[in-house]
């Protein structure tokens, strides 16, 4: 009776700890980084480009590149899983929600005006 008591014990750690290490995998600083992002529903100019997440202080906040223009997102908001932003690209209101898949992959969409475009971002891996 001890041994199987141990044996659960063992067995539990074990998961507290696989669980503890998965739940780190994605942690809110993993977004901070330099992200190509392609967007192939969006109109011809606005499919691709990068996407700088720096953290200030305690905030998020961003710089899209498209083409030549470059457009700054002063405070992207974490709410429960997903990120949430909005800002300006040529006129136009865009309202951005995205989420992080994995370390190297975020997904999302944005609403343009009631036109609504999946979005993936993939983070920018630099050679050493």
């Amino acid at each position: 009776m001890k041994t199987n008591k141990g044996k659960v014990f063992v067995a539990f750690l074990c998961m507290m700890m696989c669980l503890s290490l998965n739940a780190q995998d994605l942690t809110p600083g993993m977004v901070v980084g330099m992200w190509n992002f392609s967007a192939p529903n969006a109109p011809y100019g606005y499919q691709e480009g990068t996407c700088q997440i720096r953290k200030t202080g305690e905030n998020l906040s961003a710089v899209f590149t498209i083409g030549n223009a470059e457009m700054t997102v002063k405070e992207i908001k974490r709410e429960n899983n997903s990120y949430k932003c909005n800002f300006y690209v040529d006129g136009t209101y865009v309202s951005l929600t995205f989420k992080q898949e994995d370390k190297n992959k975020l997904t999302g969409n944005a609403n343009a005006e009631g036109m609504v475009i999946p979005v993936v971002f993939t983070k920018t891996v630099k050679a050493v």
